[in-house]
Formats: C-alpha cells, structure tokens, sequence
C-alpha cells in the first residue's frame, strides 16, 4: 500500500510511505513549492529510468549475456502536435489540449556485448512495465548504444 500525506505547510511537500520506504515530492518555487524534492511527474520519469535498468539486469542474467552497467537518461516533456499527425489520429487519447507527452530514453549499456546483445537488449527495454504502462497515455522513444570501456 502505497499512502501520501499533505499538510497546510510546507504548501506541496507531501510525503509518502510505500511499506518501509519514505519519499517526499514537492514542487519548484517557481510553482510555489519549496524544490524539497523531485516532483510527482519526475518521480515518474525516475522509476521509468529505474525499470528499463532493472528489466535489463533481470533479462541479461536470465540469457547469460555479459551486461555489466546501464545508464539511462530520460528527456521529456509536452509538445504540440498537428491535428494531421498520422502518429495521433491512431492514439487519439495521447492527446491532451493539444499537446502529446513526449519521452525519450537514451541507454547506455556496457559489458563485453556482441551487436545481438545490444539489439535484444534494446527491445527488451521497451518491455519494461513501467514503459509499458506509460506508453497508453505518452509517446516513448528509446534508442540503446554499447559503450566499451
């Protein structure tokens, strides 16, 4: 179970309890929070950050292939989107005031890691169930790239 708590002030810090976990959210000042920690759409772009690494961690393990680090960087935010555009007419709910959430992860994977590896580890990115449940309401992009060290 899952529970935030909200109290007249600080004005938006919120706390939240996830079993033995406690995270805070707030907003930044320029929306009248004090910036005490990330904000609830942040924290969901982390733990889609955090799901594409822990999917991809879990996958290499299970088919043995040689995945040493993953780093992910999320880029993301609204954009505005032609009413003409193919991608939209098909995903009409992505649509919000005429704006679409765009996302877009940029993988880093390192490990001794043939093209195969990458190429597998690149779909199974897209598995993850956090890029999966977003990908109903935002448009997600991800590219995968092998990093020799």
């Amino acid at each position: 179970m899952i529970k935030a708590k909200l109290k007249k002030e600080p004005r938006f810090l919120t706390s939240i309890q996830m079993e033995n976990h406690l995270q805070i959210l707030d907003e930044p000042i320029s929306l009248g929070g004090n910036n005490q920690g990330p904000t609830p759409i942040q924290s969901v772009y982390a733990a889609l950050a955090g799901c594409i690494c822990m999917t991809l961690r879990m996958y290499a393990e299970g088919k043995k292939i040689p995945l040493e680090d993953v780093d992910v960087e999320i880029d993301a935010g609204k954009q505005n989107v032609d009413k003409k555009d193919k991608r939209f007419q098909e995903h009409p709910y992505m649509v919000d005031k005429g704006k679409v959430r765009f996302i877009h992860a940029k993988i880093s994977v390192y490990g001794k890691l043939s093209e195969e590896h990458v190429k597998k580890l690149d779909v199974i990115a897209g598995k993850c169930p956090v890029h999966k449940m977003l990908s109903k309401t935002s448009w997600i992009t991800h590219e995968t790239s092998h990093v020799t060290t």
